[in-house]
């Protein structure tokens, strides 16, 4: 395996991906609620992969981490990948340890491919270089008085309803960062891409904890 600066490592260290580009290309804060359900789903799994503090208590969303969709992937690591959507219709397609339960990345289609988040909360990224948070989303998710408390502080731009603000500047800037293809230099011998390790898995659909993962908007 080529040794590279960039990996994302579950919590027991049995499943393991290397990143071809080991540059960040983008890391923002959600707020909604299908990355608080994945990570409940998560933290039942194991009680290692319990919510950080901050995050149950809705004083902030979960912190991702964009790289491009290219990986160097050992065959036992590649054995430990479980892929779900929360629903048949969910635009998230996500993949977890199944030895731990780590939600180590995941794609989404207007990424056309190109990149994957990663749940920093959840996967332990190795890497030489993380960027400040660039961006909030999803903040018609949160309950209005956390909403209130993270606009007073926020160092970065709020997205209230995302779908609504496309054309906004940080969402352009966030568009072309995540579909910029994978650089041929970062195309190793043997490199995959998210869609080959999922290609032959069956896409399960796991949609618990979804009352759960609305509730603190009630």
């Amino acid at each position: 395996m080529i040794d590279q600066s960039t990996f994302l490592e579950c919590r027991c260290g049995k499943c393991r991906l290397t990143v071809c580009d080991p540059l960040m290309r983008y890391r923002l804060e959600c707020l909604c609620f299908d990355c608080r359900q994945r990570q409940l789903i998560s933290a039942s799994k194991h009680s290692d992969n319990r919510l950080p503090i901050d995050v149950a208590n809705y004083n902030r969303g979960v912190d991702e981490y964009y790289f491009a969709n290219g990986f160097l992937v050992e065959q036992s690591s590649r054995e430990q990948l479980i892929f779900s959507k929360l629903r048949d219709d969910a635009f998230n397609t996500t993949a977890m340890s199944a030895c731990c339960g780590t939600l180590m990345c995941g794609t989404h289609p207007v990424y056309e491919g190109a990149s994957v988040f990663v749940n920093a909360d959840s996967c332990h990224v190795g890497t030489s270089f993380v960027m400040p948070t660039q961006v909030i989303l999803f903040g018609c998710d949160f309950p209005q008085d956390k909403y209130v408390e993270i606009k007073k502080r926020a160092q970065a731009p709020l997205s209230f309803s995302v779908y609504d603000e496309l054309n906004s500047d940080p969402m352009i800037d966030f568009l072309k960062a995540v579909t910029e293809p994978l650089a041929k230099v970062y195309k190793h011998s043997g490199y995959v891409t998210f869609e080959t390790l999922s290609e032959q898995a069956e896409i399960q659909i796991d949609n618990a904890y979804f009352d759960e993962s609305r509730s603190g908007k009630d």
